[in-house]
């Protein structure tokens, strides 16, 4: 570049700073000049600065309505907050300290670091149950509690109970007592209490009932019951070693209050029977059910246990507690 090319752009560059800074001086000075002073506006009346406010007063919200503990009255929703005229400040309105946010504790006239130990203090679990709670609140002073305590409205879940809730509630449970002793009292003479036997009783399983059952101590509905389904699953008991394959049964502990009388027991034609009938038995099940159904199409007529025993699923225990239960049949 020539010396006189460089030149030329360096005036250029000049000139272009001088303007951009006449033009910052000229925008600050005219800030200046169009800003009135504070004392200037603190001297101003309200009237002066809006005409309409000196016609239609803002309203300020009323303390009444309130409760002595607080609470909103039926229907009544916070009021709106609204700033006070001249130099009143704050004029606060309705507000619950345990939902309010922090702008709006602010903008009832708590400092934002108040606002913000109330919300700590709520995320803590705290809460606000009377409007005397709010004294204990760091930096509240007697004159700020004062204008604020008219305007507090705690909300019936926050409020501890009056005393007629409680007396109300107390005659609730009284009569809900008396409804179930009434009850159980009905039921006791539905179902009067079973004495338990005072000395040992041997009972056949085969004949013994619930309610004689339940006369054994140690026996209650449940096991009863769990003995008679037993009983009827398998066709009858032929001992009473069989109560130990009851699940949760204390055979141990009971089997002496028991024994098992010579008679009959229910039998399964294992010719006859289909594969539904057999696999319902406890000593048979599905497996062996399947397996007779398979030998009695294949090989045709069942005349002993013993025609099963090269089966895997017949062994010699398995077949000697069958034998009771099962028949063959007349052949035809």
């Amino acid at each position: 570049m020539r010396r006189a090319d460089r030149r030329a752009l360096m005036f250029i560059m000049v000139a272009a700073l001088g303007v951009w800074g006449g033009m910052l001086l000229e925008r600050r000075l005219a800030g200046r000049e169009g800003v009135a002073s504070i004392s200037e506006i603190k001297g101003l009346s309200t009237e002066s600065l809006n005409p309409s406010l000196s016609s239609s007063p803002t309203p300020v919200p009323s303390p009444e309505g309130r409760g002595n503990d607080g609470s909103y009255a039926d229907g009544q929703s916070p009021l709106p907050f609204r700033r006070g005229d001249g130099g009143e400040g704050v004029r606060p309105s309705s507000f619950d300290p345990n939902t309010a946010d922090s702008a709006t504790l602010v903008a009832v006239g708590l400092k934002p670091w108040q606002a913000r130990n109330i919300i700590r203090y709520r995320a803590r679990g705290g809460r606000y149950r009377r409007v005397e709670d709010l004294k204990r609140l760091y930096g509240m002073t007697p004159e700020l509690y004062e204008r604020l305590a008219p305007y507090v409205r705690i909300d019936k879940r926050f409020r501890p109970y009056s005393d007629e809730e409680l007396e109300a509630d107390q005659r609730r449970w009284e009569a809900e007592r008396a409804e179930r002793e009434a009850r159980h009292d009905s039921l006791a003479r539905r179902y009067p209490h079973q004495e338990k036997f005072e000395e040992l009783v041997e009972l056949d399983l085969n004949s013994v009932d619930t309610t004689t059952l339940k006369r054994v101590p140690g026996i209650a509905s449940y096991r009863a019951r769990q003995i008679i389904r037993y009983r009827e699953r398998l066709g009858g008991y032929v001992s009473t070693a069989q109560l130990a394959e009851i699940e949760g049964f204390p055979a141990n502990e009971l089997e002496a209050w028991f024994k098992v009388e010579p008679g009959p027991v229910r039998r399964i034609d294992l010719n006859r029977a289909s594969v539904q009938e057999m696999g319902r038995h406890p000593y048979i099940g599905f497996e062996r059910a399947r397996a007779i159904e398979s030998y009695r199409r294949n090989q045709g007529r069942l005349n002993s246990l013993d025609d099963l025993s090269l089966l895997p699923a017949f062994t010699p225990e398995a077949m000697e507690r069958m034998r009771p239960y099962v028949d063959f049949g007349k052949k035809e």
